[in-house]
């Protein structure tokens, strides 16, 4: 029996079957990749009223401090304020135009600020999501907007999260192969050293 030929082409089928389940394994996360459904929504520019409230903390003999201010829509601002009344007071008040800030916020499905999000929706229909054809990829709007500003503030996010989603997608991709190569090659690279040794010990009992 030629034991070293019989043991290298066992050692071949093998390799080949196990890179052929790990290849089925994680085949799933290289093709179609998960991540992670985003919302977006732009705030207000209430950079004056915030500017304001910080000169007048400046000048108050009384402690003021800085208060996350959820609005009837969902959308969180911060604001200083002598009380947390004050600080909600201030935002509304400053919320009244449609001047919106450059970039918008990126929530998380299923995080705390994606809920807030939602409840804006079922109180009282204040707000809305509008679908910027990106996978799970919503916009959330007031409901009071103009149409334009409904349409603009989804193109901007459409590009923004078509970017987003192909970067985390590449990534996972590529890790997800890195590791597959790992799985795939280094038992086999193991199985056939250990191989290796095992029959370079059975010739040293061996006679000349």
């Amino acid at each position: 029996m030629n034991i070293t030929r019989g043991l290298v082409r066992l050692w071949v089928v093998t390799g080949g079957l196990w890179v052929i389940i790990v290849g089925l394994l994680v085949y799933d996360d290289v093709a179609k990749p998960y991540a992670t459904g985003t919302g977006y929504y732009f705030r207000k520019d209430i950079s004056p009223a915030r500017q304001q409230a910080e000169l007048e903390k400046s000048r108050a003999s009384t402690a003021w401090s800085n208060y996350a201010i959820n609005t009837p829509d969902g959308f969180v601002y911060s604001m200083t304020g002598s009380s947390g009344e004050d600080a909600a007071n201030r935002v509304l008040a400053a919320i009244g135009t449609i001047n919106f800030v450059k970039e918008p916020i990126v929530v998380e499905r299923y995080s705390d600020a994606y809920r807030t999000l939602e409840e804006g929706i079922t109180r009282g229909g204040v707000s809305e999501q509008i679908d910027v054809g990106v996978p799970d990829t919503v916009l959330f709007v007031g409901k009071s907007e103009p149409e334009a500003v409904k349409t603009q503030q989804a193109k901007e996010v459409y590009e923004l999260a078509s970017k987003v989603r192909n970067l985390v997608i590449t990534k996972k991709r590529t890790e997800a192969l890195k590791g597959a190569a790992w799985l795939a090659l280094v038992p086999p690279a193991i199985l056939f050293a250990l191989g290796f040794l095992v029959l370079w010990i059975v010739r040293g009992f061996r006679a000349r």
